[in-house]
């Protein structure tokens, strides 16, 4: 049912920012009091301090929670407004924001154009804010309970931690004992204490705590489910009968492997006995045997090979960041047991952070021989394994008689995690470990809620990295869970199920995994062929409100519940209004992360650029449809600009800009096709603090409006779609 126009009606609030913004507000009070979706406009010079504040309370209630906001950016006001009405127990869900401070005043010259544009952005913004709608607070009910999948370090410090914050864990290991490859350490560097007594502390913990249920040789095969509902399927070596355990989060700490070089034939791995990784020897000194492997005699002489496979495009394409610390941690360990021992390090570069320079300090002191250069070849002779290396400090090659040839392997992620990322919905690098988030911000988060990933298995790490992300991954995960509940404003997509025809662009293309596809096993209809198998399923309360659904769904049955496909269009229909052939208008859509930050610095900065631009935002990049560009043009815009976050810097999961960068390549052959320019549409990516970026990005798409000229649009043939050419 459709409201009245007066139910649609909001309430205009315009900052002056203590009168010290160049408009003309008597100019805009006059505009917009003519908006037929205008309620009230009020003129007020502070609306962020009490008094304002007290004002937008009054205006909440007297206009049902509908108030339009034109003042300076929202990222600095909009959590004070909402934290005021909160307290007082007002629902702020409705409130609409225009940027006419950094957005307008602080970067446009000319106080008229300035105050065009601000009036045609409020004017937009009160069409968005009519088809808005107050947003309720939803609560779910979850278990306290969390699983882990991994027992090395890392998912030891998790199961302590989230136990310590009343969790009931369980946690998964797939070998016979716990610890990982931390506890066949013989020292872990720079605390000069073994993997075992790193752990021991731990381990007695684990032992003792009885909220948390251990299971060693037990494989996860597959999971079903969400945050607050996952089912983990597993098998256990004894038994091979599939079952299951109902869990509200998953942990990944399945660590990571190290690479064995067998195919690597220069080396002679797998074919000497007396060649070894750097794994093998710790395994080997914490075992307190060091010995050679093929006849069991005294180890004196030690050739280590760094960069085994890393720094290799065919197995490790980066540096494996540990094998340099873990070289000198062994070689430490022989000589304290071998005093007179002659070990010889062969690497490209030495790389070792933090304190570890220290230890690196210490075996030059001790008498290691650090040796710039490759090993040229290794071969046996004589009961003897042979090395020949090139010295490149020297440029001279050498030939030794080791008894043992250790290689500093590469750091691969495990077995297994690719398979799992099927139903876990997490994302894999090309590298194989598992994606973050966002490397900056969200290192522990997945794309999928509820999911997260610590320590080795996101990339290599040293032992007090892996406890450190261990322990931020528990604390996430309690900020979610909040111990039983999952609460919130429901903020994000919401599907109308008469209207899904099961396609599942929306599941397969979502950036955090939540639309889940539903077999209809009970539906029944006349017609077998019309029944749609699966349909699509989305929890609003976990929705991250990015819109890639919406901006794919072919037949709108997905839409943000704060802007849906008719308030945007609406926005961009009335943001546009005027737009002719002798005013140019460039559109922009910019996204709520590194977009608006940038826009804002801009402002900040008070770097001008043409006023003949529109902003309009949305949560995300990947928001913005082929249909959007296209009704933008449609209203009048000469050029549409998206801009965006960074490549692979997605703030809601990596995917989102890269989906609207097909929207725009998409939008562009369309115009082609019809015989536009596709240069009137484009899309710009940047980091949030990178003004000149935006600025040569804006400049450009407004010095492409007054080159390509008018639009068929704007020549009153809209429908013949035919560029006059020049």
């Amino acid at each position: 049912m459709k409201r009245k126009v007066a139910d649609n009606k909001s309430a205009v609030l315009v900052c002056t920012c203590g009168k010290q913004l160049q408009l003309d507000y008597e100019l805009i009070k006059n505009a917009v009091s003519k908006m037929k979706l205008a309620a009230s406009v009020t003129v007020h010079d502070l609306v962020c301090q009490e008094e304002g504040l007290v004002k937008i309370s009054e205006l909440v209630d007297k206009h049902n929670g509908r108030v339009v906001i034109a003042a300076c950016t929202n990222q600095k006001i909009q959590p004070r407004i909402d934290e005021y009405l909160e307290s007082n127990g007002k629902d702020s869900t409705q409130l609409q924001y225009v940027n006419i401070r950094e957005h307008s005043a602080w970067v446009h010259e000319n106080q008229e154009e300035a105050t065009r544009k601000t009036i045609d952005m409020i004017r937009g913004v009160l069409a968005r804010s009519a088809g808005s709608m107050p947003r309720q607070v939803e609560k779910k009910n979850v278990s306290s309970h969390v699983t882990i999948v991994g027992g090395g370090i890392a998912g030891i410090e998790a199961a302590l931690s989230l136990s310590n914050l009343g969790y009931e864990v369980t946690l998964i290991e797939l070998e016979e004992e716990l610890g990982g490859h931390v506890i066949h350490l013989p020292v872990v560097a720079p605390t000069g204490k073994s993997g075992k007594q790193i752990l021991a502390g731990r381990l007695d913990a684990l032992q003792k705590n009885k909220g948390i249920n251990v299971m060693t040789k037990t494989r996860v095969k597959f999971v079903e489910g969400e945050m607050g509902s996952f089912v983990v399927h597993y098998t256990t070596d004894e038994n091979e009968d599939e079952k299951t355990i109902e869990t509200s989060a998953i942990v990944m700490a399945t660590g990571f492997k190290e690479f064995k070089p067998t195919m690597m034939d220069e080396y002679r791995y797998g074919k000497n006995p007396d060649v070894l990784t750097q794994f093998e020897l710790s395994c080997m000194l914490s075992e307190g045997t060091l010995a050679r492997p093929s006849d069991g005699e005294e180890v004196k002489n030690i050739v280590m090979v760094q960069c085994v496979g890393s720094r290799d495009e065919e197995y490790k394409r980066d540096c494996s960041k540990l094998c340099c610390t873990f070289a000198i941690d062994n070689s430490l360990s022989i000589i304290e047991k071998v005093p007179d021992a002659k070990i010889r390090i062969v690497y490209m570069d030495i790389r070792v952070p933090f304190e570890h320079e220290m230890i690196y300090k210490e075996s030059r002191d001790k008498g290691v021989d650090y040796i710039r250069g490759r090993i040229s070849r290794i071969w046996e002779k004589d009961g003897k394994t042979h090395v020949q290396f090139y010295d490149s400090l020297l440029n001279q090659y050498f030939e030794v008689t080791p008894d043992l040839v250790v290689l500093s392997s590469a750091i691969l992620p495990p077995d297994g995690t690719r398979e799992l990322s099927e139903t876990l919905g997490y994302l894999v690098e090309d590298d194989g470990h598992i994606k973050e988030l966002y490397g900056k911000l969200r290192r522990n988060e997945t794309r999928r809620r509820g999911v997260i990933a610590v320590g080795g298995v996101t990339r290599p790490q040293f032992v007090f990295e892996a406890i450190t992300d261990a322990q931020a991954g528990a604390l996430m995960l309690h900020t979610e869970l909040q111990s039983g509940s999952i609460e919130g404003v429901a903020r994000g997509a919401v599907l109308n199920v008469d209207d899904c025809v099961g396609c599942s662009l929306c599941a397969q293309q979502c950036p955090r995994g939540v639309p889940l596809m539903i077999e209809q096993t009970d539906k029944e209809e006349e017609d077998e062929e019309q029944k749609f198998i699966f349909i699509a399923s989305i929890d609003t309360l976990l929705c991250h409100a990015c819109g890639v659904c919406q901006s794919l769904c072919p037949t709108g049955a997905t839409q943000l519940n704060f802007l849906s496909n008719d308030q945007l269009w609406s926005e961009i229909e009335a943001t546009l209004e005027g737009a002719g052939p002798d005013y140019p208008i460039t559109l922009c859509f910019y996204c709520e992360e590194c977009s608006v930050s940038t826009i804002d610095i801009v402002g900040t900065r008070k770097m001008n650029y043409p006023a003949s631009t529109r902003l309009i935002p949305v949560p995300c990049a990947g928001r913005v449809s082929i249909i959007d560009i296209l009704k933008a043009l449609e209203s009048g815009a000469s050029t549409v600009m998206i801009a965006a976050c960074e490549t692979d810097r997605c703030h809601i999961g990596g995917t989102g800009n890269e989906i609207a960068q097909v929207q725009v390549d998409v939008a562009r052959e369309i115009l082609t096709a019809i015989g536009w320019k596709g240069e009137r549409v484009d899309m710009f990516r940047m980091f949030s603090a990178e003004p000149e970026r935006f600025t040569t990005a804006i400049n450009e798409m407004v010095k492409r409006s007054k080159e390509l000229g008018p639009t068929p649009v704007h020549k009153g043939t809209s429908g013949k779609w035919m560029e006059a050419s020049k």
